[in-house]
């Protein structure tokens, strides 16, 4: 019976010496974790950014090429007129936006100039189809500015959104009891191989804080989004109108996209979209009001929160040269514009 407990012993040997402790881990992948701060020029009541303005906001994100290419989530940088991003050994870089998508909460910037890759680690991208509910997850952001934070859990669950009609691309998301908290939004989470299977995205929480749960967009997803597809750059913080408040904000069509900002660049400039400037609380939510309304765009009429998968999925299929319409309300009056596509 010893012999027997001896030899069964010796065999799990192995298997424990093999396997890296979190420590181990987290010394090994921090450094691919970079904080992002961004800079949106203000709104005056015209609609114009003012450069006398500006609101400040931060984020994680994660490195993965050697030659700069990061991932983040798409309400990090997606109405920023300005992004640095900072890694631990206090390199800093200015980085331009490639590529968001809102609804999947990804996004993709690249640093701009030369790029010193020296000791920095460039993460893995793991297969989050592989990940399964119980596995042990780790995330690495800046939680409320405190920057190479750690926190760990597991993987509770997956959530699908349920108003994506199957015809559309698949949105998924990965749960966890791991700590998130404004600032981790854009980190890597990360399984016990050191790869990245989520960017954390958001939590659903009634005080704002972590005492509720947490949600990031699955690596498969954004591998997808960001790196298989045609780039596309929204441009614009932006909020649905569903036909309640469209009939609020006396839409002549059941919905429609309220814009709440627009970056310098991006789509939403390049179409010459105006954000809020009226500070305004809607059903509890605070909004920037007296935006354009965006009705209609290359014939999708945006009534539903589905009408904006459909329309990206148009969009990156048009070619330099071609054209589309644009249909919004600004001042009361509904407005068309042809817009050529860059």
């Amino acid at each position: 019976m010893k012999l027997l407990l001896s030899i069964a012993l010796l065999c799990l040997v192995p298997t424990f010496a093999g396997a890296q402790t979190l420590t181990e881990l987290y010394k090994k992948v921090n450094t691919s974790v970079v904080v992002i701060e961004t800079q949106s020029n203000t709104t005056d009541e015209t609609g114009m950014k003012r450069n006398i303005s500006t609101e400040s906001s931060q984020g994680s994100g994660v490195l993965i090429s050697e030659d700069g290419l990061i991932w983040t989530a798409s309400h990090v940088v997606n109405s920023a007129d300005y992004v640095a991003v900072k890694f631990n050994d206090n390199d800093i870089y200015m980085a331009k936006v490639i590529s968001t998508n809102p609804q999947a909460d990804v996004a993709l910037i690249k640093i701009q100039g030369p790029f010193h890759l020296g000791d920095k680690h460039v993460a893995v991208i793991g297969n989050s189809d592989d990940a399964q509910t119980g596995d042990d997850i780790f995330v690495i952001g800046a939680p409320h500015g405190l920057e190479q934070s750690l926190s760990r859990g597991i993987v509770s669950g997956r959530m699908k959104p349920s108003d994506i009609n199957s015809n559309f691309f698949p949105i998924e998301f990965i749960q966890t009891d791991a700590s998130i908290n404004p600032g981790n939004s854009g980190g890597p989470i990360f399984n016990m191989q050191g790869e990245v299977i989520a960017i954390a995205s958001f939590i659903l929480s009634e005080s704002g804080g972590f005492d509720g749960i947490g949600f990031g967009a699955t690596s498969n997803v954004a591998k997808k989004i960001l790196m298989n597809t045609k780039a596309l750059w929204v441009g614009i913080d932006f909020v649905f109108l569903d036909e309640t408040m469209a009939k609020v904000f006396n839409i002549p069509q059941k919905g429609g996209l309220l814009v709440l900002s627009v970056a310098l660049e991006g789509l939403g400039a390049d179409i010459g979209l105006k954000g809020g400037y009226v500070e305004a609380r809607i059903e509890g939510v605070e909004l920037l009001i007296g935006g354009d309304i965006i009705l209609e765009v290359a014939g999708i009429k945006l009534e539903s929160g589905e009408s904006g998968y459909k329309l990206r999925k148009v969009l990156v299929s048009f070619n330099p040269g071609d054209t589309y319409e644009v249909k919004f309300i600004r001042g009361g009056k509904v407005l068309t514009k042809t817009i050529t596509v860059k």
